[in-house]
């Protein structure tokens, strides 16, 4: 074949992409050595070579990266017992899992059941700052907010796993902010192997079963290559939390203790001389949550227009009668909060502990070499994921009543009444069960070809098409209609039977057709028939369509010197996306108490073009051992289209980054990096719509300010938005990162490295909650233009809606140790490997600013859910997972110990354990601390002969959380509050408790 005399074209094109724009990385930029080789000739790697992030090849730990980088091998993995990358990327302590299967909570979420990878914390609530890449290429989004769920991807041909802590925009496109996780397939796996496994909890639940197999091949004389692979997994569901958990039982919570809050009957408060709570601080932190006002029998509650003696009544099981109601210490006057004590089922009855989850997943991959220069390759993906999960019922809303004159009431409670009406509180969910169901077919195609252009170049290039359609369901859904004639029900005077008030009416609303009366009091009344009429399924369908094509180069640009060739890649990347959520044509959708909001739909098309160049500076000089320099761009042009709107508008955005390696010599590297990230909003954030929610609902209502005399209680009745806005623009973060390698050779098989990382990101997309915007429209003037008033003390409307003003910044130092030690060099006659390997973060600034003209909050060690919207997740500041295995033949052992350190419960609040801690302050909270938690894997592993094969066969099993550690007190502030479902922080602590999966390999 003739080979195109290159040199002189592709050096033009190169200095003119750069000039335009700058991306994916350079052969030399971080080749791992291999075991045995030294660091010297990895690094003189033939240069051109075929690349995935940083350079390496080999599952190697990443210390020879530019930028920071760890690698999670797939032997760790099978050494541990996984099986979905979700697992593997917890290992990583860097990783905050905040939408994982054991993280469901009570929330109708599409993503229950999914695993997402979430660096630094800083995911926003409806889109990533982390990008996920399989094989080094973008993977089809598996959730309208632009994330890749882990539990799609064939974990029976994982290679290794490879997170970059550290922004790359600039390689490889928006998202790219807190870091990237890509997924490298083994796409040369020769021969066959499978695995079967059965694993569960000591207490028996959360059965679970797996079955993989995988098949590779040459053909055609070597130039062909195939693999496929095949992977099923049955993941037992465990809940709900406080039903199967002694310590979620327990139902610690945060109480508020504001003034007029009820405490034995009586209206008290920290800042109430006299009363009972004083002397208490304002938050009071404590076991036995329920829900305010509420009970599964029903309660009458605290509020008119009922008269003080039918107030706070509790109906018997029967509904036949009632008695005084106990309600706990701590109830709010509004009754949506949590209180302490008092009768009731626990606050954390509805949340799931984790979601069902079946999957099927299947992949293909076949190479040919169509010319010794010129290689085809094709990859195929089929996905399957069913999860489902109990969630909370909509009750009844504070603005629903029950007239004098229900036929169930008892008579006793009808002449307490005296004519008037009462609220009724009510726990639903033991009466309406109500199940959140998801299914999703994800499929992707790829078709690539990798050509030889002539001496170092080579170019890659590749389409990709992919789809993911999503449907689920909830399988009742109040309709507020009907359940209002349902609950009026009354005695017919002409047949005497118990009839729907409306049915009664000489026009009714062709809505109560088929009304049937609701028997609300008591636990055994509600008739399925009432069920049936006024809830309802509701539905959401997700389909998306994703379009990307790239087309790149790389080579050696010039020679250069001693210190090696001058290395360049270039490229081109477009990519088209297209998506529709849709929810059925309900009728009177409106009127529904639960929705999965509002149809929308929209386009985003992205083209980029980029350069990066490799720099060798010296090499083998008297200043040091070497030097390169890494300088990469990228130009960012994209279009988006509101199909609902028709708006549409383009955003430009240039990232950059320069970097630097350098060895004074041998034993110790520096390395530095200094880049310009970007992150265009997606899909979800741009064009979702909500439903306004009505004013007086849970979701409709705040504290304000400017009604004296009530602090605290939900006062305010208002209209609000939330969703996403069509008006953000683009991201920008500046990510900087200063770090050290260290290989003693005095200290063969010690490998240390240590990084600080800052990223400061500006124009933050931020979900500002409702009481938020009031809060700091009252304290600081800002957010003031998004709320309504028809006078100070009447807010009427607020826009909630996403905003492009917040600025996050995280700093911290990573450190990662690498040490083995063949035992026969300590011991004379010791036999096998041991291989010791910590990974740890400490971040000591987490500092969250909701808008440049707000204060900045530092969230760094705070162990609790943050409570407003999820929109960053912060955590403790220290953390770390450390691994030690001995391999000596067949046999393999491996722990794994998982360290979360201390923290606080809550930041923005001063503790008994903090300085400035007064019980006469607002901020003051009874315990401000979270204890540390240490969590404990064995596996162990021996391989057996079989088929004619030595070590063909393997056995193993793994133990999880060996000593059954509890997690600690974490409260989010219970269910009535926008933050944790649970008594603790299962983005962190575990919360499932000793389990254990056996299970056999096989290999030839």
């Amino acid at each position: 074949m003739r080979r195109i005399n290159a040199s002189h074209w592709l050096s033009s094109v190169a200095i003119v992409s750069l000039a335009s724009l700058p991306a994916p990385a350079i052969a030399q930029d971080a080749a791992a050595p291999a075991a045995g080789e030294t660091q010297d000739s990895a690094a003189d790697g033939v240069p051109g070579e075929a690349i995935i992030v940083t350079g390496s090849r080999v599952a190697r730990s990443g210390l020879n990266a530019p930028t920071p980088m760890t690698v999670i091998g797939s032997d760790l993995t099978e050494d541990l017992g996984q099986n979905n990358i979700g697992e593997m990327i917890r290992l990583i302590p860097q990783n905050l899992p905040a939408q994982s299967d054991t993280n469901v909570g009570y929330l109708n979420s599409a993503n229950a059941g999914s695993s997402f990878v979430n660096l630094r914390g800083l995911n926003p609530a409806s889109g990533t700052r982390t990008l996920t890449l399989v094989n080094t290429r973008r993977f089809v989004p598996s959730s309208d907010g632009g994330a890749v769920d882990l539990n799609v991807i064939p974990s029976v041909l994982i290679e290794r796993v490879e997170t970059v802590t550290g922004g790359a925009s600039a390689a490889y496109g928006s998202d790219a902010v807190a870091g990237v996780v890509n997924i490298i397939l083994d796409q040369k796996f020769t021969g066959f192997k499978s695995e079967v496994n059965y694993g569960q909890t000591s207490r028996g639940e959360g059965k679970s079963w797996f079955g993989s197999a995988a098949y590779g091949s040459s053909f055609a004389q070597d130039r062909g290559h195939f693999a496929v692979a095949l992977e099923y997994q049955k993941q037992g569901g465990i809940g709900a939390c406080s039903e199967v958990r002694d310590w979620c039982a327990e139902s610690w919570d945060i109480f508020t203790n504001e003034e007029n809050v009820l405490i034995d009957g009586s209206p008290s408060g920290y800042n109430v001389p006299g009363s009972p709570g004083y002397g208490l601080p304002n938050f009071v932190v404590g076991p036995n949550s329920k829900l305010a006002a509420n009970d599964s029998r029903g309660v009458t509650r605290n509020r008119g227009p009922a008269p003080i003696g039918a107030r706070n009544m509790i109906f018997s099981e029967d509904g036949l009668s009632i008695r005084p109601f106990d309600q706990g210490r701590f109830v709010a006057a509004n009754g949506l909060n949590s209180r302490q004590g008092g009768e009731g089922e626990s606050i954390y009855a509805d949340s799931a502990l984790r979601a069902e989850v079946k999957r099927v997943v299947g992949y293909g991959y076949g190479s040919f070499e169509v010319t010794p220069d010129w290689t085809l390759s094709t990859e195929l993906t089929y996905a399957h994921r069913e999860s489902s999960a109990r969630i909370g019922t909509t009750g009844i809303r504070s603005t629903y009543f029950v007239n004098a004159d229900n036929a169930f009431l008892p008579e006793e409670l009808r002449t307490l009444l005296n004519g008037a009406s009462f609220s009724l509180g009510k726990d639903f969910d033991q009466q309406v069960k109500t199940t959140n169901s998801i299914e999703a077919d994800i499929f992707r195609g790829l078709l690539a070809v990798k050509g030889d252009l002539g001496g170092s170049w080579v170019v890659d290039a590749y389409y990709q098409y992919g789809t993911n359609t999503r449907k689920q369901v909830a399988d009742r859904a109040r309709v507020n209609t009907p359940f209002i004639y349902a609950l009026d029900a009354v005695v017919d005077p002409n047949t005497g039977n118990i009839v729907c008030a409306e049915t009664l009416e000489a026009d009714p609303d062709p809505v109560s057709q088929g009304c049937v009366p609701m028997n609300l009091f008591g636990t055994s009344n509600l008739s399925q028939e009432a069920i049936d009429y006024v809830y309802r399924p509701i539905y959401e369908d997700f389909k998306f369509r994703q379009h990307a094509a790239s087309v790149s180069i790389r080579g050696a640009l010039f020679e250069g010197r001693d210190a090696g060739p001058v290395g360049l890649a270039a490229g081109v990347d477009f990519r088209s996306e297209n998506g529709d959520v849709y929810h059925h044509d309900i009728p009177n959708y409106e009127d529904y108490g639960l929705t999965f909001g509002l149809d929308y739909a929209g386009s985003i098309k992205v083209i980029e073009t980029f350069g990066e160049i490799n720099v060798p500076v010296f090499r083998d000089s008297p200043i040091g051992r070497s030097l390169e320099i890494d300088l990469a761009g990228r130009w960012t042009r994209n279009t988006s289209h509101n199909l609902v709107t028709d708006e549409k508008k383009t955003i430009n955005a240039f990232s950059w980054k320069i970097g630097g390696i350098y060895q004074p010599f041998d034993m110790l590297r520096f390395r530095a990096t200094r880049s310009r990230d970007i992150r265009v909003a997606g899909f979800r954030e741009l064009f979702e719509i909500q439903a306004v929610a009505e004013a007086g609902s849970p979701q409709g209502i705040v504290d304000n300010g400017n009604i004296p005399g009530s602090p605290g209680l939900g006062d305010d009745d208002t209209e609000v938005i939330n969703g996403g806005s069509f008006a953000l623009g683009a991201e920008k973060a500046d990510t900087t990162t200063v770090g050290a390698v260290f290989e003693p050779s005095f200290i063969p098989g010690l490998r240390l490295g240590v990084d600080w990382y800052q990223i400061k990101i500006a124009n933050a997309v931020t979900a500002v909650a409702r009481q938020q915007i009031v809060d700091y429209c009252e304290d600081y003037n800002v957010f003031c233009d998004r709320i309504t008033y028809a006078s100070p003390t009447d807010i009427t409307f607020i826009d909630a809606r996403l905003v492009n003003l917040g600025r996050f910044t995280a700093r911290g130092v990573d450190i990662e140790m690498e040490y083995r030690i063949p035992l026969d060099k300590v011991f004379a006659r010791a036999a096998g490997q041991l291989n010791l390997r910590v990974l740890g973060t400490y971040q000591y600034d987490f500092l969250i600013q909701p808008s440049t003209d707000a204060p900045a909050i530092d969230f760094a060690g705070q162990s609790a859910q943050q409570r407003d919207n999820n929109d960053f997740n912060p955590a403790p500041k220290w953390r770390w997972t450390g691994f030690l295995s001995y391999k000596n033949g067949p046999f393999t052992a491996t722990t794994a110990v998982r360290h979360v350190g201390s923290g606080k419960l809550d930041v923005t609040k001063t503790g008994p354990e903090d300085s400035g801690y007064d019980p006469s302050l607002p901020d003051s909270i009874s315990t401000n601390r979270v204890k540390s938690a240490t969590y404990v894997s064995i596996g162990m592993s021996y391989a057996l002969p079989a088929f004619g094969r030595a070590e063909a066969l393997e056995l193993f099993g793994v133990v999880d959380n060996l000593f059954d550690k509890d997690p600690p007190v974490a409260p989010g502030g219970g269910r009535a509050a926008l933050g944790s479902a649970y008594p603790t922080n299962p983005i962190h602590f575990d919360t499932l408790g000793m389990r254990w999966k056996v299970g056999a390999r096989l290999k030839f």
